[in-house]
């Protein structure tokens, strides 16, 4: 039994360094998008830039409530940080609320990621 518990702590640290980017397309080589909330696509990578997933963006075109459907998808993914061009006033008070650190950033996600292993 203490194996598995072990197990499970360890794994759950591995996950515990998930980064998300707003892109405006499936690559590195996209653009980062200017709305967090509302872009066309959410890549998830380690803190080594290993793809973990690519998403389309289930919550696009939602009415009301994008910011708070997506900060409860990047608890249920364990994300860390966020990055995007542009983040909107109540989505920075539910990061800073949840502890997901969020950082603007422009260009293609491919810089944001080599500005982050420095």
């Amino acid at each position: 039994m203490k194996w598995i518990i072990g197990l499970l702590i360890i794994c759950s640290s591995l996950f515990s360094n998930v980064i998300v980017v707003a892109s405006t397309g499936e690559t590195f080589e996209a653009e980062i998008a200017l709305e967090a909330s509302r872009c066309d696509y959410y890549i998830f990578f380690d803190n080594e830039g290993k793809v973990l997933e690519t998403m389309k963006n289930p919550h696009k075109d939602v009415q009301g409530g994008a910011s708070s459907k997506l900060v409860a998808m990047l608890k249920e993914k364990k994300v860390s940080e966020m990055i995007a061009s542009n983040f909107g006033d109540k989505l920075i008070k539910q990061l800073k609320s949840n502890h997901i650190k969020y950082t603007i950033h422009k260009g293609d996600i491919n810089s944001a990621i080599q500005s982050l292993k420095k």
